[in-house]
Formats: C-alpha cells, structure tokens, sequence
C-alpha cells in the first residue's frame, strides 16, 4: 500500500509541476527572438478558420470558455486595459500563441508518465492505467488551447479595426 501511495504522490507531483510550471517555463526560456518568430499569430498554424470558428460556435465554446479557470496576470480577461492600443493587443496575441503551445505541450509531454510504470511491479499491467490517465489529462488541456485560439480570432478583429481607424501602430 506504500508502494501505490508514493506512486500516486510522484505521479501527481509529476502532473503538478507539468501544468504550473514545467511546460510554461521551458516555453518562456526559449530566447526572445526565437519566441516571437516562432508564436507569430500570422503564422498558419496560428490562423484560425471560418470552419474552425463555426465548430467553437457549434460546441457552444463562446458560452462556457470564462468559467475554466485562467493564469496569466498581464492578460487576465477581468482586468484587460481600458484603453487598449495595437502593441498591447499584438503583445496578447503573442501570449495566446504561447499559452496554445504550452497547453499542447502538456497534452504531450504527459505522456512521459508512463515511465512510472516501469517503477511498478508490473509495468505491462499498469501501462494501460497509466495510459488513460495521461490521455485524460491530455485531453483536459486542449479546450485551453481551443480558448485561445478563439480568443486570437477575435483579437485579430480587434487589432485590425484599429489598425483602420489609424491608431498608432507601436510594436
């Protein structure tokens, strides 16, 4: 019973340091630079669809993505700028790009997990067990990642009506 204890309390500190840090830091140490070429919202894999946004709209995404819970203090949508002015909105679109990577990063990366199996008396036996709790959890992340690409459809919108209206366009 020991045994099954510790391996609960590895795997769930495993969990813990994945999604609150883990991914999220090796994210934010890749140089600068290299960040902002590579979670580049005009990229295509960052680009949204019509078809892609007529799916969020058919799972009802606009209605239940502000009750999943957020962490990220520049950018938490209950105190956005009052007056928001293009750098500010291309600087959260960069954030959404990165929050999208960190997210499919631990859907991914969770299944490194499964290396706890072979700490247990049967691996084999386990594999399965261990395999479902890392899809779980991995599937758990990707309606994140839905939210921000969601988000980043819209804040395209946003950015290119100001961008229209002639606001100043700091970078």
């Amino acid at each position: 019973m020991t045994f099954i204890l510790s391996m609960t309390l590895a795997n769930t500190f495993f969990w813990v340091c994945l999604h609150f840090g883990g991914a999220a830091f090796i994210t934010t140490t890749i140089p600068s630079p290299v960040r902002r070429r590579r979670f580049d919202y005009r990229k295509p894999f960052f680009e949204v669809s019509q078809g892609e946004l007529s799916f969020y709209r058919r799972i009802k995404l606009p209605a239940w993505k502000d009750r999943l819970p957020q962490y990220n203090k520049d950018f938490d949508k209950r105190h956005l700028r009052n007056e928001m002015t293009p750098a500010y909105v291309r600087e959260f679109l960069f954030m959404t790009c990165q929050a999208e990577i960190v997210h499919y990063s631990i859907a991914v990366a969770g299944y490194l997990s499964l290396f706890f199996c072979m700490l247990c008396d049967d691996p084999i036996g386990n594999l399965p067990l261990f395999f479902c709790i890392a899809t779980f959890i991995g599937l758990c992340n990707i309606p994140f990642a839905l939210i921000q690409r969601y988000n980043r459809y819209r804040l395209v919108k946003v950015l290119g009506r100001m961008e229209s209206r002639g606001k100043p366009a700091v970078s």
